[in-house]
């Protein structure tokens, strides 16, 4: 018989890395286009230096973000099972990051914590983050009830 303790967990730090890594790609195009907007354009060379930093650096202050978030989810979604189909999966993920991001901001110091997040659009594609790691997250425990 094959132990699949280590399922939950790792299937959750799988959707947490990839959301984490869908939201810095995100943050850095909001970046460059504002960038792009002042200088008139960015040289392919800046634009993959500004991914990877932010990959690299931006990424250590949206994995908690992102844990919060889709631990959460996570819990509504085991206790509740109403819940998993997708599309109330990666709504509930949106609407949790939505609450977690009015929080952060009335927090943090600065005008936002996250830039992508100072107009409507970046929150919306930062949502689209969250449910798509919502989205893997439930995706890999439906996998797991098939072929367990």
């Amino acid at each position: 018989m094959r132990s699949v303790r280590w399922y939950l967990p790792g299937s959750l730090l799988l959707a947490v890395l990839l959301t984490t890594v869908l939201a810095c790609i995100t943050q850095s195009g909001f970046n460059l286009a504002a960038i792009a907007a002042l200088t008139g354009g960015v040289a392919a060379g800046d634009i993959a230096a500004t991914v990877w930093f932010d990959l690299t650096h931006f990424s250590l202050t949206y994995a908690p973000i992102a844990l919060v978030n889709l631990l959460a989810a996570a819990v509504l979604l085991h206790f509740s099972p109403l819940l998993r189909r997708y599309w109330l999966a990666a709504g509930l993920a949106a609407l949790l990051l939505f609450v977690m991001l009015l929080v952060i901001n009335a927090i943090a110091p600065m005008p936002t914590l996250i830039a992508a997040t100072r107009n409507n659009v970046g929150i919306f594609s930062m949502l689209l983050c969250s449910s798509a790691g919502s989205l893997c997250y439930l995706w890999l425990l439906k996998r797991r009830k098939l072929y367990a």
